[in-house]
């Protein structure tokens, strides 16, 4: 039961978190917003270190874990920020839906695992079209739509491969050390390309601006990814990465409902396209089956 209410959590904390990123960016530039949400989330880990009584680790397989780690908090967190002034909080997370294909596709050069089967390939090439019935939709009603779109697919690539650095590298860490140790890298990260954004506080910081702020490093940032990686200890992969097809349906409903989102109707046809490529690809071993099984019928009818 605690893996259930873990499991149903993180699809509840990864399909509120893209309209809490909008929310956090009133009044505030997306820079400043992400790395008041960076250091926040860093300084808080330690006390929750303490008392989880687990020290950070720096031997160099931990230092490779938290730079792997970096290029989804650093990477991926810049380009999804910087696209979420562009594009609605249901697109955002509807395009996260490409991540568990896309480290698959990762993982296949990358930790040589052959999980691209024919009916995950056919998912694929239907998820990319519905991607571009998405990518049509919005630019059929705003010129700058384009900019969200290609900020988001930078930001999933980053997630994607950060996924697949993080398991090569194989550190063995605590999950929370983990957390912890990825923030404040990517904390320092932040820092050293502060001088090209600046830090800019408003006067008057909007009282929504603040909430989703502090939503986000409680519950974004560190409650997400111990909840996260508690349940990926207790299921297998393919069944955690089924959050990415339940979230974006969940986000589309919070945009609607909390900030009066709306998308063209050539976006709902891709997005619905999309997700069903991303449950082929999911659920692929009995479409596979068949299809070995008319292949193998074929084969025998030729050479009879």
């Amino acid at each position: 039961m605690p893996v259930v209410i873990a499991y149903l959590a993180v699809v509840f904390i990864w399909s509120t978190t893209p309209i809490a990123i909008q929310f956090s960016q009133d009044g505030l530039d997306f820079y400043t917003a992400l790395t008041l949400r960076m250091w926040f989330s860093a300084l808080l880990s330690l006390p929750v270190l303490l008392l989880l009584r687990q020290p950070l680790r720096f031997n160099r397989a931990a230092l490779m874990s938290y730079l792997a780690g970096s290029l989804g908090v650093y990477g991926a967190m810049m380009s999804v920020y910087w696209g979420s002034l562009y594009i609605p909080s249901g697109l955002i997370s509807v395009l996260y839906g490409l991540s568990p294909m896309l480290s698959g596709a990762l993982a296949w050069f990358w930790l040589n695992e052959r999980e691209l089967t024919p009916v995950r390939v056919l998912a694929l090439l239907l998820a990319l079209l519905g991607l571009a019935f998405v990518v049509a939709g919005r630019l059929a009603l705003d010129a700058g739509a384009w900019r969200g779109i290609l900020g988001t697919l930078v930001s999933v690539v980053c997630f994607a491969a950060s996924a697949v650095w993080v398991k090569q590298v194989n550190a063995g860490l605590h999950p929370m050390v983990q957390t912890s140790g990825t923030l404040w890298l990517s904390s320092f990260a932040y820092l050293l390309t502060l001088p090209f954004f600046g830090l800019h506080l408003p006067d008057e910081w909007p009282i929504a601006s603040q909430l989703g702020l502090g939503y986000l490093v409680v519950f974004g940032s560190l409650l997400g990814f111990m909840l996260y990686y508690l349940v990926l200890q207790h299921l297998s992969a393919s069944r955690v990465t089924l959050i990415t097809l339940i979230a974006p349906v969940l986000a589309v409903f919070w945009g609607f409902w909390l900030k009066d989102e709306r998308l063209a109707g050539s976006s709902v046809l891709g997005a619905a396209l999309l997700l069903t490529g991303l449950a082929l690809y999911q659920w692929h071993i009995w479409p596979d089956r068949k299809l070995r099984g008319l292949l193998a019928f074929s084969r025998g009818i030729k050479k009879a």
